[in-house]
């Protein structure tokens, strides 16, 4: 089977210090469903340019057996209909065809000559049977053909995303590589997804998606913090072979650490005998065999000594790839009343157009109240209904009391700019924010570093770390985690389960909602 091959590769982004890959060797086998998991920032969108050839390693080589296809890619001309630009992102088929047309009219020798060259490479891409499979393609990923004769522009977000992936898998030429494709999915569209690709051969994914890649994975690679690992099955199946490794790579570090105090205690008896026969030398009478005698005693403390800093050695070479885990803090307040807000017959009316009517909703104190829902249906607006931030046409929004509600933002509130600015604005302590960012692995230069070189990922922890140094009796999140690395999804998990928050958020991680919520809240299409 050909494989995607890295050969000691090396990559660094224009004006970065470090490295973010060096002596990389890796192969990926183009028959696996690969899922490509890692902490933000450590390189998995990088890794699929180079993979695509859109980015050019530093060093190194890479062999693509393949032509690789990349999502997320632009969709220029938005009025056209889905199936032409599907079609057309697969080959320039509508273009051979008029060529074709225009050669066979003409009708001399160098037409034809030409016209059959371009027959075949017609042939060849599937042009005779591209309708059908654009048709079969789109089903699968639960997109009607009366939805694929719209114009693109039309398409909520979710439909966006499922019709650029139909080409991937249209081009039977192409090898598929899919970049975080989740973002803009509802959990029905997740659903949809991983089912589609649990069905297909040979693919990379990249998703922070628990679910999603358990569901259609055979194959994770891992960038860690020390190396990139490969293992065969699916992501719970990966975390459960590093959970084995770590802890036993924990108890041998137990074993060298007793080990260690022992061959210290060792030394420093040895080095006292030294010491001691030493002294011994200078009042002594027999020169010769006491100097024998002290000298062996130091050689032997120095041979304790070498082997401790042996074993130290071979502890700092282990849990290379442990992640440093510390509790993340929230800035909550202890006077909450027990009803935080409610909602009573709620109609929310904007542009024109009803978005939400006869929403009733209470969040009391202690509760985690997902809302979910499938795109579309009016989940954000809910959350600005209840944060008051969007006028209510009819009901009531009532708080009992003074409530501080605080705010994560779908799209971050802080995008550009100098990030310790905006911390003085919102009155928050540096040391705290930083803290808070280093419980989910963002470290370094944060501070000196403008926001617009932040990830998308990075971003969205800014706007997190935000909701939690802000006093607050009530969180209010809308898409919390989407863009954020499993692992610090899974650091917000523990942090809620541990601190109990009142929390009311929007989401469609499934994995997330099933850890934290205390209350699920389903809003139909076309609420």
């Amino acid at each position: 089977m050909p494989s995607f091959v890295l050969s000691n590769a090396g990559f660094r982004h224009p004006g970065s210090v470090d490295p973010l890959f060096s002596h990389l060797t890796l192969s990926l086998n183009s028959h696996w469903r690969t899922g490509l998991v890692g902490r933000n920032g450590r390189g998995k969108s990088t890794l699929l340019q180079l993979l695509h050839g859109s980015l050019t390693p530093d060093s190194g080589a890479i062999d693509r057996p393949l032509r690789t296809m990349l999502f997320p890619y632009t969709v220029k001309d938005e009025g056209r209909s889905v199936h032409s630009l599907i079609k057309e992102a697969v080959a320039p088929f509508d273009a051979w065809e008029q060529e074709m047309e225009r050669l066979l009219a003409a009708g001399d020798d160098r037409s034809l000559l030409r016209y059959h060259s371009l027959f075949e490479q017609y042939s060849e891409r599937g042009g005779f049977s591209i309708d059908a499979v654009i048709e079969r393609e789109a089903d699968g990923l639960g997109l009607s053909g009366a939805l694929l004769r719209r114009p693109f522009g039309t398409l909520s977000g979710g439909e966006r995303t499922r019709a650029c992936i139909v080409p991937l898998f249209a081009d039977s030429s192409v090898f598929p590589l899919l970049d975080e494709p989740t973002n803009h999915l509802d959990m029905d569209g997740r659903r949809l997804l991983g089912d589609y690709l649990a069905g297909k051969q040979g693919f990379i994914i990249a998703s922070h998606d628990r679910a999603l890649l358990d569901r259609c994975c055979d194959h994770v690679a891992a960038i860690n913090k020390a190396d990139i690992r490969v293992l065969q099955g699916n992501y719970s199946r990966w975390r459960e072979q590093m959970a084995l490794e770590q802890a036993a790579e924990e108890a041998r570090v137990a074993t060298i650490r007793r080990e260690v105090a022992v061959l210290e205690q060792e030394a420093a008896q040895r080095r006292s005998w030294s010491m001691a026969a030493e002294r011994e030398k200078i009042g002594g009478f027999d020169k010769g065999f006491l100097g024998r005698k002290a000298a062996k005693i130091m050689k032997r403390a120095l041979a304790a000594e070498r082997r401790i800093d042996e074993r130290l050695e071979e502890q700092r070479s282990l849990l290379r790839n442990a992640e440093t885990v510390r509790p993340l803090r929230l800035h909550q307040r202890d006077d909450a009343p027990e009803l935080l807000v409610s909602l009573e017959e709620a109609d929310v009316t904007f542009g024109g157009r009803t978005i939400l009517q006869g929403c009733s909703l209470t969040v009391r104190r202690g509760e985690r109240v997902a809302v979910i829902g499938p795109n579309g249906c009016g989940k954000s607006t809910l959350l600005h209904a209840v944060r008051g931030t969007l006028p209510l046409s009819g009901g009531r929004r009532r708080v009992p009391g003074p409530v501080t509600i605080v705010s994560g933002h779908q799209i971050p509130l802080w995008t550009s700019g100098l990030l310790r600015q905006h911390l003085r604005t919102a009155g928050i302590d540096e040391t705290l924010f930083r803290t808070a960012m280093g419980s989910i692995s963002v470290q370094g230069d944060i501070f000196d570093r403008p926001l617009e070189t932040f990830s998308e990922g990075e971003r969205k922890k800014v706007d997190l770390c935000r909701s939690f140094c802000l006093p607050h009796h009530l969180l209010v999140w809308d898409e919390p985690v989407n863009y954020i690395d499993i692992e610090s999804k899974e650091a917000v998990e523990r942090m809620i389960a541990d601190l109990r928050p009142t929390l009311l958020f929007a989401e469609h991680d499934r994995a997330f909602i099933e850890a934290v919520a205390t209350r699920v809240i389903h809003l139909p299409e076309g609420v």
